[in-house]
C-alpha cells in the first residue's frame, strides 16, 4: 500500500505500510531534545541506555553479580555455556547427564536456547561468566523495544510515536518482572515483532503472487528461531495470529478458494524448511515419555491474570505503595509472573485509540490483539482479588488441548502489552498533530509514571554474589577423572540461587553433578526441578536449606546409593553451618574428611 502510513487499511487484510519519510530524530520526546542523528542510531541506542540503567547496579557492585531474584538466571547461565561446550566436544547437546548425573535429562523441555547460546558464544568467551551473562540480559533487553519501535516506524508519521510504542513493549512491568525474575525466555522478546514484521511480507507475497516461496521460507525460519527462544512463545504467538486472523479476515475468508490458492505455497514452503531443520529435535521431544496434555511445572490454573491486576498497581510498581501492593501478594500464582498492571490512565487512551481511529490498520491489530489476549491471559475462570469464581472463560477451550495445555495465561500478557504498544504509538500520533508539547509533556507522565518499578523489584534486578570456592580447583579435585560426578553441598536450589550450576559453569565442566537445577522428568510425565524422595536427596537438600539434622536416614542406604550413582567426591562447602554439616555427614560416612581450602572433601564417600 502506497502513500501516507497513516491511511486506513483494507478492511480485509492486515496490509503492509510503506515505511515512514525517512528523517532525523524527533525534536522532541520524552521533553528532551535529541540530536540530529539516524533514527536507525539513536533509537537502539537510547533503549541500550535506559537498559544500562535500569541494571546499574550490577556494574556499580565491586563483587560479580548474577542478576535476578531465584535460581532461573543461573540455570540460564548452564544453558548459553552447555551448548556451545557440547558442540566444541562433539557431544550432543539435546541430552545431558551433566548437572543430573547419572540420569540423562533431555534439554529440549527445558528453557535451553540455542540461538542466544551460540550468538553469545564470543562474550562468555571474553569476560567472565557473571558479567556476561547480565551483558546478555542488557542486550536482549534493549532488543525487545528496539525491534518493535522499528516495526512500528513502518506504521506511523512520527519517531517519537514508534519510540514510545517500543518503550512500553520492551519495559512494561510485564517485562520487567520477568527481568527480574532472571526469566531470560521471556526477556528475550524481540522475536514478537520480528513475526510481526515477517507474516506481514508473507501475507503480502501471496496476495500479490510475487515471492511466496521465500517470504514462506522466512516464515519458517523465524519458526525455527522461535522454537529455540521459547517454544512456549511459539504456541502463543501462532495461536493468537489464528484467532486474528478469524477476526480480522472475515471479508477475505469469504472468499474461499482463491484466498487457499494465494496462501499455500508461503505455507507449505514455511512447513517444509521447519520440517527439515526441526526433525530430529522435534522427534526427540516428542518421544521422550513427556505428555503434551499437561502443564510444565506451573499450574495454568493458579498462573492467570487477575481482574484488578490490569488496573490496581502491585508490589512491583512504584505507586503500589500500602494496600494497593498488598493486594498484589494475594493474585493466585507466582508473583513474577501475574504483574500485568497497565494503570487506568493508559488503558484509557488505549480504549480511545481503539475508538477515535479504529478504520486504522494499526489500531485494529492493536486493540484486537489486547482485546483478546487480554481475554485469554484470565485463565478458565475469572480471578478476582485472588478468589476464583465459577465463571467460565474462553481459555476452557484450550487449556486442554495438545501443547496448549502447557502455556501460562498469564504469560499471554506480553501480547496484551504488544497491542498496547500500537494503540499508544498510534494514540501518540495523533497528540503529537494535537496538542502543544508541554501538555504532551503531562500527558506522557500521567501514562508513563505509574509503570516506575518499586524498590521491590530493583532488588531482582539487582541480584545476588557470585564466588567461586577454591576447592574447586584444589589438587585433589583436579587429580579425578575429568566428567567425574561431583556433589556439591549446598546444592542448587531456590534458595542459593541456583550457585551449584554457576560453579559448574565457572570449571569449565569439569566435573558432573547429581542434583543441578534443571527440568526433568517427575511423576505423571510433568516436568520438575525437584528430585524424587531418597536418602541422599534428602540429606543434600535439607543441608542445602541449612538443616543440619538428619534423622532416620539409614548409613547405609545412603552410602550404597552413592556408590550407585557413581559419586566419586562429596564436598561440604564453607559456611555457618559447616561444622555441624562434617559432624552430621562424618557419622553417616563412618569416616572424617580431608579438609580443603576451608571445605570437607570425601573422596570415594560410597566406600
Amino acid at each position: 500500500m502506497r502513500g501516507d502510513p497513516a491511511q486506513r487499511f483494507p478492511a480485509e487484510v492486515p496490509s503492509i505500510v510503506s515505511p515512514a519519510k525517512a528523517g532525523g530524530a524527533p525534536s522532541w520526546v520524552l521533553a528532551c531534545a535529541w540530536p540530529r542523528a539516524p533514527w536507525a542510531v539513536w533509537m537502539p541506542l537510547s533503549f541500550l541506555m535506559v537498559a544500562l540503567l535500569l541494571t546499574s547496579p550490577l556494574w556499580l557492585s565491586p563483587q560479580p553479580r548474577l542478576l535476578g531474584f531465584n535460581a532461573d538466571t543461573a540455570m540460564h547461565l548452564w544453558f548459553l555455556n552447555w551448548f556451545p561446550y557440547a558442540i566444541s566436544h562433539g557431544i550432543s547437546p539435546f541430552q545431558t547427564t551433566m548437572a543430573t548425573h547419572p540420569a540423562s535429562v533431555s534439554l529440549l523441555w527445558n528453557n535451553a536456547d540455542l540461538v542466544l547460546a551460540l550468538l553469545s558464544w564470543p562474550l562468555f568467551r571474553l569476560l567472565p561468566a557473571a558479567p556476561a551473562m547480565d551483558l546478555v540480559y542488557v542486550l536482549v533487553l534493549a532488543a525487545s523495544p528496539a525491534a518493535m519501535a522499528w516495526q512500528l516506524r513502518r506504521h506511523v508519521r512520527h519517531p517519537s510515536s514508534a519510540w514510545l510504542g517500543g518503550l512500553l513493549f520492551g519495559f512494561s512491568p510485564f517485562a520487567l518482572s520477568e527481568l527480574a525474575a532472571g526469566h531470560l525466555t521471556w526477556v528475550t522478546t524481540a522475536t514478537l515483532p520480528l513475526a510481526w514484521w515477517v507474516g506481514e511480507h508473507a501475507w503480502r507475497a501471496a496476495r500479490e503472487g510475487r515471492h511466496r516461496v521465500g517470504w514462506g521460507m522466512a516464515l519458517g525460519g523465524w519458526a525455527v528461531v522461535q522454537y529455540w527462544v521459547s517454544k512456549e512463545l511459539l504456541t502463543t504467538t501462532v495461536l493468537m495470529a489464528v484467532l486474528l486472523l478469524l477476526l480480522n479476515l472475515r471479508p477475505a475468508l469469504r472468499a474461499g478458494l482463491p484466498l487457499v490458492r494465494q496462501l499455500w505455497p508461503v505455507a507449505v514452503a514455511a512447513l517444509a524448511l521447519f520440517a527439515v531443520l526441526m526433525a530430529y529435535p522435534l522427534v526427540s521431544q516428542l518421544t521422550s515419555g513427556v505428555t503434551l496434555m499437561r502443564p510444565t511445572v506451573e499450574s495454568p490454573s493458579a498462573n492467570v491474570v487477575d481482574l484488578l491486576e490490569w488496573l490496581v498497581p502491585g508490589y512491583f510498581q512504584l505507586m503500589g505503595i500500602g494496600p494497593a501492593g498488598d493486594l498484589s501478594l494475594r493474585y493466585t500464582g507466582f508473583l513474577l509472573d501475574t504483574d500485568a498492571y497497565l494503570g487506568l490512565p493508559l488503558l484509557a487512551l488505549a480504549a480511545y485509540v481503539a475508538w477515535r481511529q479504529r478504520s486504522q490498520g494499526l489500531v485494529r491489530l492493536g486493540a484486537g490483539m489486547a482485546a483478546l489476549a487480554g481475554l485469554l491471559s484470565l485463565g478458565g475462570h475469572l480471578h478476582v482479588a485472588g478468589v476464583v469464581t465459577a465463571i467460565p472463560l474462553p481459555w476452557l477451550l484450550f487449556e486442554h488441548l495438545p501443547v496448549l495445555a502447557k502455556a501460562i495465561p498469564s504469560r499471554l500478557t506480553i501480547f496484551v502489552v504488544a497491542g498496547t504498544a500500537c494503540l499508544l504509538a498510534a494514540g501518540w500520533d495523533l497528540a503529537v498533530g494535537h496538542l502543544r508539547p508541554r501538555i504532551r509533556t503531562v500527558l506522557l507522565a500521567v501514562l508513563l509514571l505509574p509503570l516506575l518499578p518499586s524498590s521491590g523489584l530493583m532488588a531482582g534486578i539487582t541480584g545476588f554474589p557470585v564466588y567461586f570456592p577454591r576447592v574447586l580447583e584444589s589438587p585433589a579435585l583436579l587429580a579425578l577423572p575429568r566428567g567425574a560426578s561431583v556433589l556439591t553441598i549446598p546444592i542448587a536450589n531456590m534458595d542459593n540461587h541456583g550457585m551449584a550450576m554457576y560453579w559448574q559453569v565457572e570449571s569449565g565442566f569439569r566435573y558432573s553433578q547429581p542434583f543441578g537445577y534443571l527440568l526433568h522428568p517427575g511423576p505423571g510425565g510433568v516436568f520438575t526441578v525437584y528430585f524424587g524422595p531418597s536418602p541422599l536427596a534428602r540429606v543434600a537438600a535439607d543441608m542445602s536449606s541449612g538443616d543440619t539434622h538428619t534423622r532416620g536416614i539409614s548409613a547405609s542406604s545412603l552410602r550404597r546409593q552413592l556408590v550407585q550413582m557413581g559419586v566419586r567426591a562429596l564436598v561440604l562447602m564453607p559456611g555457618p553451618h559447616l561444622a555441624a554439616e562434617e559432624q552430621e555427614m562424618r557419622g553417616l560416612l563412618g569416616r572424617a574428611p580431608e579438609l580443603v581450602d576451608g571445605a570437607a572433601v570425601w573422596l570415594q564417600p560410597g566406600t
